[in-house]
Order: C-alpha cells, then structure tokens, then sequence
C-alpha cells in the first residue's frame, strides 16, 4: 500500500497543521507541516493522523479516561438514546438523503455512530476524538458496517482548541458533550468558528447551568462532572454571547433531560431488555422531553447555528 492509500484523497485535502494551520504532506506514514518555520510532525496509525499538540494534566487524565472506556467497545449498537440523538442532529443539521458537503463531528467516541450514520447516507464525513482508543474503535466500527462506503469515513485524533483541519471546510459540524471538557473552551469555540464554511450549520450540546436544572439533579450531576472530567456548565446566553464575537449565530435554543427522562432513564436499567420489549413506551417519554425542549430546567442545552457571511458578520459586530 502506498502511503497515499493511508488516507483518501477528500481526507487528506482538508488536513492542516494543529498549530499553524499551514498544509501537511503525508511521506510514509508521517504527516509533516510544510511550513518551513513549523515542520511539526504527526504519526499515522493505522490510517489515522494523529495530530495531538501539547496537552496539559487535564487533556492526559481525559485521554486515558476515555482510551479505558472505549478500549471496552466490542460491537456496533444503535441503542434508544443514540437514535434519539441522530434525529435531533440529523434534522437540525439538513442531513438526511441529500448528500452536503463534508461534515465534522467533534468528539466522536469510540462508536462512531454519528459519523457511520452521515456516511450510510452518502455524505463525506470526518470524526475526530483525544482518544486514539476510540479513533481506532470507530474507524473498526466504520469499516465493518459500511464495506466500501467507509471510504466516506476519516478518523483524526486531535484537540478541539486545535482543530487539524484547513478553514472553512465543513458545512455541517456537531460537537456533543466537548466543551465541558476542554481547558480553553473559548479557543475552541473559535476554531469551531474558523473550520466551519459561511452559511455552515453547527450543532452543539453542552450541559446547562446549575442554576437552572431541577435541583434533584444537581448533586448526582456534581460527582458525574468529578468523575468524567467536566470543567463547567453552561448559560445559554453566555454561550450565544461568545459565539457571535466569532460570526455564528444562534437559530434555536432547545433543552433535554427534563424530569421524564428520570423514569425513561430508571426504567430502563431495571430491565435489561427494556428498549427491546417497550420501545413503544420509551420513544413515547423520550416525544415528551422533546416537546418540552424550550424549558429551560433540562439537564443539557443544546443550539442550533449557523456561520454568517463576512461582510453580515461585520455589520453585527459594528451594531453591538
């Protein structure tokens, strides 16, 4: 195999340099900066760039977190929640049978699931994630259910504060449950900003403020936020405020996890099998907490968005 064929062309073509931006040649099986005062350089592992720039503490205690999680994944599933998740972002993003330009997926685990699914599709898509363990999961994944057509799938590892990718290449990009992890959350939301084409659709979900989930939620909330690595919740406003500095716009605010996803969530541990058997019951609690997604007391905040034009960026800016 040449190194060539390590990556596919349409991949390779929106790659850049975590640090500097500039484009990287691939040479064996190294991706190397062209830029002549850079010339950093990134592995690639089966197939995978890796294109991590220096981490502190909390991106290795998150990296190994996660490498231990997904190292554990051993088939492909489409549960309940995933599904629920693929409609919602799905339907808010424009990807269904017609085939958009390349789609990013920031955060994308060690199922895939998000990526798999766009590219069941026909689209082009991209899934980058910290963990190398869930990268190689998902590209596994990506393979085995998509044969021929995984050729639409890439798999990066990298940071969401450096994005390795060149700008204004996505015209759709999720990121589910990321922010809340990543020490420099404003740098990321910028380099969200700077990859995602004008007129491009991003879809975001970060866990809502304290303040304003239901209060019986807040304490089990606080030890998960320990344990996994959550650096911060969100105020939507916040959020909205910062990206617009970055010429996105915010089209629609919406909230899930409300208390019915308690019984949702509760019912189906006491029975294993539950989703099988009463699938009708739980798309049923899960129309519900979709109804009720402009109550602001749900556990995750979730925004819809989109990038403006340069010169409708400019003018917002000037009216502020």
């Amino acid at each position: 195999m040449s190194s060539k064929e390590l990556i596919s062309t349409w991949f390779r073509e929106v790659l850049a340099c975590p640090i500097c931006k500039s484009d990287v040649k691939l040479s064996g099986k190294v991706l190397t900066c062209v830029n002549k005062s850079c010339r950093s350089q990134f592995p690639v592992i089966d197939g995978i760039p890796v294109m991590l720039t220096q981490m502190n503490q909390h991106h290795k205690y998150e990296k190994q977190y996660f490498d231990q999680e997904f190292r554990c994944y051993d088939k492909y599933a489409l549960e309940n929640w995933r599904m629920s998740y693929l409609k919602r972002i799905f339907h808010s993003l424009g990807i269904g049978n017609k085939v958009v330009d390349c789609y990013l997926d920031i955060g994308v685990g060690g199922s895939g699931y998000t990526v798999i699914e766009a590219a069941r599709k026909g689209n082009r898509c991209i899934g980058l994630d910290v963990s190398i363990e869930g990268v190689k999961k998902a590209q596994h994944f990506a393979k085995s259910e998509l044969g021929k057509k995984s050729d639409l799938c890439g798999f990066a590892v990298g940071l969401a504060e450096n994005l390795p990718f060149k700008n204004e290449c996505f015209s759709k990009l999720s990121s589910i449950a990321v922010l809340e992890h990543v020490p420099n959350d404003k740098h990321a939301m910028a380099e969200i900003a700077r990859v995602v084409k004008p007129g491009g659709k991003v879809f975001l979900t970060v866990p809502n403020a304290y303040q304003r989930i239901m209060p019986i939620f807040s304490l089990p909330y606080y030890f998960w936020d320990k344990k996994v690595g959550h650096l911060r919740h969100y105020k939507a406003e916040n959020l909205i405020a910062e990206f617009i500095s970055h010429g996105i716009i915010t089209e629609e605010i919406a909230y899930s996890g409300h208390m019915i996803k308690l019984f949702q969530t509760l019912l189906s541990r006491l029975s294993g099998n539950f989703e099988k058997k009463a699938a009708k019951i739980w798309w049923q609690m899960d129309e519900m907490d979709l109804r009720m997604r402009r109550l602001p007391y749900g556990l995750q905040l979730h925004l819809i968005m989109k990038k403006c034009a340069a010169e409708s960026h400019a003018t917002q800016v000037t009216s502020r």
